[in-house]
């Protein structure tokens, strides 16, 4: 009897682990700073929004630039041009009281847009319980109705996650930006033996991806030629190489790898 407790014991600690396991993995994706960063929101045309974000930290899945954004909050008006504190929250966990939107539907329409950027906004104030008493147009009509048929939608690693904008001044404005985590890039030692095959300084074959948007491809001749063409200053395989075969950490042999990292459709190494 002691045996069979025991065992029940382990299995009962096992799913609670799983479970808390998941729980984890969800908060942590993506993965975003704890501490405020500098947001500046300027008209979109392709989005609502265009954001600019700033002060962020290094080696999370947000950067320093430019996002796609969208208005979560008609009862705010937003600041253009100003730098505004802000703190980051994922549309995956946010936090209360938004976590009682629905998200899922939301991902899904950032994920499957349809018409124009006004049609997308509309559909996202619908769920946000913003356009409850304004007619949808048709476009955003026929999001609304493919995202609640996809209710149960979870963006995952190479899909657009929503992320929330939550000011600091609660008179501002709260927004969304799009944001695509992606696997890691390479190392600069992988692009190094690929281009030493390619140009037949060595024997092997090209590595397949593991995982990413080229899972299972074998690099070829016309793949590395449209990677290497992705790098801006134009320099030849050669080149290349030269700057992988650089001893240590170096810019140039860091910039180069994700260059093809970029390329191929990974994060930076």
């Amino acid at each position: 009897m002691k045996l069979k407790s025991l065992s029940i014991s382990l299995a009962t600690i096992a799913v609670l682990s799983g479970l808390l396991l998941t729980t984890a993995a969800a908060v942590t994706f993506p993965n975003l700073p704890s501490t405020p960063v500098k947001m500046n929101v300027a008209d979109g045309t392709v989005s609502y929004f265009v954001i600019t974000l700033s002060n962020v930290p290094a080696g999370y899945d947000v950067t320093n630039g430019e996002y796609p954004g969208w208005c979560l909050d008609r009862g705010h008006d937003m600041s253009r041009s100003v730098l505004l504190d802000v703190t980051l929250y994922s549309s995956l966990s946010p936090p209360a009281p938004l976590d009682t939107k629905p998200w899922n539907e939301i991902n899904y329409i950032l994920n499957n847009k349809q018409g124009t950027m006004d049609d997308v906004q509309m559909a996202i104030w619908h769920f946000m319980g913003w356009w409850s008493y304004g007619v949808l147009s048709p476009a955003a009509k026929a999001m609304v109705d493919a995202a609640n048929a996809h209710s149960d939608f979870v963006p995952t690693n190479g899909q657009i996650v929503g992320v929330i904008c939550l000011p600091a001044d609660t008179e501002e404005q709260l927004a969304l930006i799009e944001v695509t985590p992606r696997s890691p890039g390479f190392t600069p030692g992988f692009w190094k033996h690929n281009i030493e095959v390619r140009l037949g300084l060595t024997k092997g074959s090209y590595n397949a991806f593991e995982g990413g948007p080229l899972d299972g491809v074998k690099l070829t001749d016309q793949l590395m030629d449209d990677y290497l063409a992705e790098i801006d200053n134009g320099l030849t395989f050669t080149q290349a190489l030269a700057n992988l075969n650089l001893k240590g950490w170096n810019p140039l042999r860091t910039d180069t790898a994700n260059a093809f990292n970029e390329a191929a459709g990974y994060g930076p190494y």
